[in-house]
Formats: structure tokens, C-alpha cells, sequence
């Protein structure tokens, strides 16, 4: 049985050096992606089943980069992000999101 494959977007190699961490030792593969674009290119390639994406990132930002992805695919997307007001949710959501976690977060919570 493949295990499912989470694409992980965020621009602190922190951030992505945790999230490998406690997501591969539940199972998952992890693809990384340190830009929107970069998120962009291994949506194409890699066809992850699920997107953890960060909304505060350089380039092309969480929003832009959920809304083209949204666009390409129906994989679930789920936002992480330290914002936690409403006006920000409705636009996480109604940019395509599935889904908002408030950073920070707990693994047990993500998963």
C-alpha cells in the first residue's frame, strides 16, 4: 500500500524540517516546497494528494498560489497561518482552501 504524499509549502526551512519530521514518522511522504511556485511546478509533477500552504510567503503568496492550484486541481488544500480573524478565514476559504489551521499548532490537531 503507497502511503498518501503531502505536498508541504512554506517558506521557513524550520517550518519544513518539522512538518517532514512528524509527518513521515506517521506514515506520509512529504514533498517540499519553499514558494508558490515552487508548490506550483510539484503540483504538476508530483500530483500530491494533500497541500499544507502557508499564507505569509514571498513571491507569489498563499492566497495567489491557493487560488492557482484551486484552478489546476481539487486536491484538498488546508491553510496554516498565524491570522486568525474572521475577514481572514472567509478569504482562505473563499479563495479555495478546504480547510484553516492557525498556527502555531499541534501535530494531533493537523492530522
Amino acid at each position: 500500500m503507497t502511503s498518501a504524499t503531502i505536498l508541504v509549502v512554506d517558506d521557513e526551512p524550520q517550518i519544513r524540517r518539522v512538518m517532514r519530521t512528524n509527518l513521515t514518522s506517521h506514515g506520509y511522504t512529504v514533498l517540499e516546497a519553499r514558494s508558490g511556485e515552487e508548490a506550483l511546478e510539484k503540483l504538476r509533477s508530483e500530483r500530491p494528494d494533500l497541500v499544507l500552504l502557508d499564507i505569509n510567503m514571498p513571491g507569489i503568496g498563499g492566497l495567489e498560489a491557493c487560488r492557482e492550484i484551486r484552478d489546476l486541481s481539487d486536491v484538498p488544500i488546508v491553510m496554516l497561518t498565524v491570522r486568525n480573524t474572521e475577514r481572514d478565514k472567509v478569504r482562505v476559504l473563499d479563495a479555495g482552501a478546504d480547510d484553516y489551521v492557525v498556527k502555531p499548532f499541534g501535530m494531533e490537531e493537523l492530522l
